[in-house]
């Protein structure tokens, strides 16, 4: 067999220029490609990767802040329960001592109230009593009831002493205008014994008068310049009354101090 030493290199020559072809038109530019292709896809991929980094780190920076979140609403839900607690106590405390004050209140007005009430229908009583007392003895009043009462003003009178004319005469030593009134006319036995009991403690020259006095109940006074020396039965009933007040109230003060 005979070779065709001009075909081989012929053909080797063609088969160079092909490889030569292939790698300077489609092999460089198909590497180049894939080249570019694998930059691009690593490049992709990096930046995936931090992509991802972030998010994890963002997702970390986000559960931290949420549990610390959690946390303070926790704290500030215990602070605001206990606050809560507390100030439902204080309202308690408050709202249970107003109401035992208004209590106390109410029993001290109501017994005020009732201490008044009772005050008055005392007052009102003893009042009545002492008016009835009064209107008996102006109707029994009598002569000798009379002649009574001129006797008890004329001890009175003698009873005061200088004192009594130290006070009806001026400064200069003479007798005043002196005027006695009674709420009975008086006879003529009954003024000479007032004018003498007078005259002994003033003296004979002191002028004299005699009135019919309009207060009620029986009695008889002698006044000068507005000071008054007095007997009547308006003055043991005030006197009576007073004391009958004083029995009252020491009563109410005796049963207070035992409530106490």
């Amino acid at each position: 067999m005979l070779i065709d030493w001009f075909t081989v290199a012929a053909q080797l020559v063609n088969f160079l220029i092909l490889l030569w072809l292939l790698k300077r038109f489609l092999y460089q530019p198909v590497l180049k490609a894939l080249d570019k292709r694998e930059k691009k896809i690593a490049a992709e991929l990096e930046h995936a990767a931090g992509v991802e980094a972030q998010a994890a780190r963002e997702k970390a920076e986000w559960q931290k802040k949420n549990d610390e979140f959690e946390t303070q609403r926790q704290l500030m839900l215990k602070q605001a329960t206990d606050e809560a607690g507390t100030r439902r106590g204080e309202l308690l405390d408050t709202a249970r001592q107003e109401y035992e004050t208004l209590h106390s209140k109410l029993l001290e007005t109501l017994k005020r109230e009732q201490e008044e009430r009772e005050a008055e229908t005392e007052r009102r009583v003893s009042a009545e009593i002492f008016s009835v007392a009064q209107k008996l003895l102006t109707e029994l009043a009598d002569e000798s009831l009379e002649a009574r009462i001129i006797d008890k003003f004329c001890r009175k009178l003698e009873a005061g002493g200088d004192g009594i004319a130290g006070q009806f005469t001026g400064e200069d030593g003479t007798p005043k205008q002196a005027v006695v009134r009674s709420t009975f006319p008086l006879t003529p036995e009954q003024r000479e014994k007032v004018t003498g009991t007078i005259e002994k403690l003033i003296g004979s020259d002191a002028p004299l008068s005699f009135e019919i006095s309009d207060k009620s109940g029986c009695g008889i006074e002698l006044c000068v310049d507005g000071l008054c020396v007095s007997w009547h039965f308006q003055a043991a009933l005030d006197a009576l009354k007073r004391s009958a007040e004083a029995y009252r109230e020491g009563g109410a003060e005796g049963e207070a101090t035992n409530a106490r």
